[in-house]
């Protein structure tokens, strides 16, 4: 059994109800249909889960401790194939590589002295790593505490080793541990030197990447072969997989940077990205955190403006703006307005849509009592919500596409306003449906026989829409090819 179907939270089409959806669409160009893959949301408590499955394993195959092979899983990228093949090659070179020495075990005198400090403790008082080298207890603490406080945590394991010297410049090399570090070390470092276990644990697993959220403690663990994903969790925030920035299909990574990068800010104290107001005033409000700043420079609002009387800003926004605009055509100004406006005002449709889901989830929990007592029975009427959700964004880009066409793309820019006028229609009769016509259900008090035919009629127009939203996807990521090919077929024909 895949360790991941017993941990976490995976995402199938049976987990829409608790909001764990993570269906990605591939987003890399050329491709010839949009790609559904699936992701696993891990808490804190999974990923530790996780690596206990790798330590366990490397330590069965060397028949080394739990704490050596954590050590062992640390220093070489927590690469389980890898540690075993070269375990199999040469033990003892991985050993030495990674400070795991193989030396007779100190004898049990009563009373001994310490090789860092040289001061005599009871034997009880002294502790040694692989190396043999007996060290006390302050010692040990000291040794620990100073390098985990006072070192980056991409060189503990560098600078984790055993206090005493063998030679006039040289250390020992026997590696320190978790074993050790749970023992000796302070409650504040212990927790650092997990964390970094945890972290290193992440960053080095090419399916894992930690949740973009500020503050967020999940990672997120995909699929092999997706490609250019979105990707969405249990909070309901979708972003990239590749840049980790807000979900941007159809357009790519690039696109989608040059047009944040003009249009949008992340806030610097919750760093969620937020669209730059219409009125183009440079004070922007967070809504979610309630942070003011200078849209940009970025700075806080209240701290600038203080002895100021708040009339006065000093950044050089002015002058950048009026340059800007002295560059910028007519046509072009106008084309810009259009797209941000669209862009915006799908932006916050979306939004709302997302509000909108907990009240789905009370009325499937409703009818639930009268129309169908099995809830999975029900995820039909959340699947159009979050179908509506995904429409609105592949809309809000399409507009920015279509912003960087070029202005003799005229088959092009024709074909992707045709395009977003069926998405919208499809959109408008999905919503219609989900919402007015699912009202009078709630109000039963026994079950209805229209009940089936409105889940028929709102299950097939959520899979219309779904079918249009991906060739949409589809398209625009192939680069509208259809026109293309369109224009050499009737320009070869011009041509005879």
């Amino acid at each position: 059994m895949d360790n991941n179907s017993v941990i976490g939270s995976e995402v199938d089409a049976e987990a829409d109800e608790s909001y764990v959806n993570a269906a990605l669409e591939d987003g890399q160009t050329g491709k010839k249909s949009v790609q559904r893959n699936y992701a696993t949301v891990l808490t804190e408590e999974d990923i530790r889960a996780l690596m206990e499955i790798d330590v366990q394993s490397v330590s069965d195959f060397t028949s080394l401790s739990k704490a050596e092979a954590t050590l062992l899983l640390s220093h070489l990228r927590w690469n389980v194939d890898c540690i075993c093949k070269q375990w199999s090659a040469g033990a003892q070179s991985v050993r030495d590589s990674v400070g795991l020495l193989e030396l007779d075990p100190p004898s049990d005198d009563n009373e001994y002295f310490c090789g860092a400090c040289g001061e005599s403790h009871p034997h009880k008082n002294l502790a040694s790593v692989s190396c043999g080298h007996r060290i006390c207890t302050r010692c040990w603490t000291s040794h620990i505490n100073k390098i985990i406080s006072e070192k980056p945590a991409a060189e503990w394991n560098l600078w984790l080793k055993c206090p005493v010297r063998v030679g006039l410049h040289a250390s020992c090399p026997a590696s320190v541990g978790l074993e050790t570090i749970e023992r000796f070390a302070s409650k504040r470092e212990k927790f650092n030197y997990n964390q970094y276990l945890l972290r290193s644990y992440v960053d080095n697993r090419e399916t894992m990447k930690w949740h973009p959220i500020q503050g967020s403690r999940c990672a997120i663990d995909l699929s092999p072969g997706s490609g250019n994903a979105s990707v969405s969790c249990h909070r309901l925030v979708r972003f990239c997989w590749n840049c980790r920035e807000d979900a941007h299909s159809p357009v790519d990574c690039k696109t989608a940077a040059k047009w944040l990068l003009e249009n949008a800010v992340p806030c610097p104290k919750c760093k969620l990205r937020i669209p730059r107001n219409q009125d183009n005033s440079l004070k922007m409000k967070c809504l979610p955190c309630n942070y003011v700043f200078c849209w940009f420079c970025h700075v806080d609002w209240i701290e600038d403006m203080e002895g100021t009387g708040g009339d006065l800003h000093f950044c050089t926004f002015d002058a950048v703006l009026s340059d800007q605009r002295g560059k910028m055509s007519e046509s072009d100004s106008n084309r810009y307005e259009d797209c941000y406006e669209n862009w915006d005002s799908n932006e916050l449709l979306m939004q709302k849509e997302q509000a909108n889901l907990p009240k789905l989830d009370t009325i499937i929990q409703e009818l639930s009592n009268t129309q169908l007592e099995n809830v999975s029975q029900l995820k039909f009427i959340l699947e159009a919500g979050l179908q509506i959700i995904e429409c609105r964004r592949v809309l809000e880009w399409t507009y920015v596409y279509g912003y960087y066409l070029r202005e003799d793309e005229v088959g092009k820019q024709n074909l992707l306003k045709d395009t977003q006028e069926r998405l919208k229609k499809f959109v408008k009769n999905l919503k219609h449906c989900l919402e007015t016509n699912l009202q009078p259900f709630r109000y039963e008090e026994e079950p209805s026989k229209d009940f089936n035919a409105f889940r028929i009629k709102l299950t097939e127009l959520t899979s219309l829409t779904r079918n249009h939203y991906e060739n949409v996807v589809k398209d625009v990521e192939n680069g509208l090819a259809s026109v293309v090919s369109e224009g050499e077929a009737s320009g070869s024909g011009r041509n005879q």
